[in-house]
């Protein structure tokens, strides 16, 4: 099966702060200067990549909730290394101003949420690159949050003076970590939308076009028709190279909506596959059409002397 992941989805598309709005609360609460981000990061990159590394040889055929229990165990494990090399790289005040905000980053999204409907999907080397990306994606959205609210709020960055006309020092606040955050997401919003808008007619004619058709039919916000359920499916099934596709899509974001999707899947074949079971029910083929049968005609009967009346 031909691999059609983008490798960039983590650093824009799917940006894991400013466009899923995920991990919000360890950048809102502790990337108030340029070291305290970076101890966010190191601490997130560390636990993340070697939890879903590890974790990649638990077999699939475990419960789900089993598996996800093994992550966060996996995570907790490696949270300890991960915090005192944090300690000893940025000092032990950094890490302790963070309060619960690091051991939060165990149960990070990424390693529960993205694991299941993404990495895991990929093979391993192309997976190992795109967990990379997406860690890249946080960080620097974390790193951008920690310099530039430092920056508004005192007139430094990593402690040194710079030049500003003004300072706001509410945005060293939690309250300005909301603000910055919310100013953020709307402008990679508002790029993502300009982007879109401005699609090519060939992109417009991909599996995007049918995304929000297939997303309402998903979560059953409308009775359609069986015909223009045929037509999604069809439509979908024929843009579709592999389920690698799929996971692009906004509206698969989680487990219980991609096992929905499969079960849509299910539907649409067995929609789809009725003509063809009742030409099989007729004897009928479609290369052999079935020979027509006079109806009217009536059997020859022959009299006593074998001659036919």
């Amino acid at each position: 099966m031909e691999n059609r992941i983008n490798l960039g989805d983590g650093l824009f598309k799917q940006n894991m702060v400013f466009m899923s709005g995920l991990l919000t609360a360890p950048v809102i609460a502790c990337t108030t200067t340029l070291q305290k981000s970076l101890a966010v990061c190191f601490v997130f990159s560390v636990i993340s990549l070697l939890t879903i590394l590890v974790c990649r040889s638990i077999p699939r055929t475990i419960v789900y909730t089993v598996r996800v229990t093994l992550y966060t165990v996996a995570a907790s494990v490696f949270y300890i290394p991960a915090i005192l090399l944090a300690e000893a790289v940025f000092g032990e005040s950094i890490i302790s101003a963070a309060g619960i905000y690091l051991p939060v980053l165990i149960t990070n999204s990424l390693i529960l949420s993205k694991t299941e409907t993404r990495f895991y999907l990929e093979p391993v080397s192309l997976m190992a690159a795109d967990v990379i990306i997406f860690i890249i994606g946080f960080d620097i959205s974390c790193i951008a949050t920690g310099v530039l609210r430092e920056l508004m709020a005192s007139g430094t960055i990593g402690g040194a003076e710079i030049s500003v006309p003004f300072t706001i020092p509410a945005m060293e606040t939690t309250f300005g970590g909301f603000l910055f955050v919310g100013i953020g997401a709307g402008l990679f919003r508002a790029v993502y939308n300009y982007r879109k808008a401005h699609a090519s007619e060939t992109e417009k004619d991909s599996l995007a076009e049918y995304a929000e058709d297939m997303g309402e039919f998903l979560v059953g916000r409308h009775n359609r028709p069986e015909k223009e359920k045929i037509r999604i499916y069809k439509a979908t099934a024929k843009k579709t190279k592999n389920v690698n596709e799929l996971l692009d899509m906004e509206f698969l974001s989680n487990r219980d909506v991609l096992e929905a999707f499969e079960a849509i899947i299910a539907e649409g074949q067995e929609m789809t596959a009725k003509p063809g079971e009742e030409a099989a029910e007729t004897g009928e083929s479609a290369g052999e059409p079935a020979e027509p049968v006079n109806e009217e005609a009536e059997p020859e009967e022959k009299n006593d002397d074998g001659n036919i009346s």
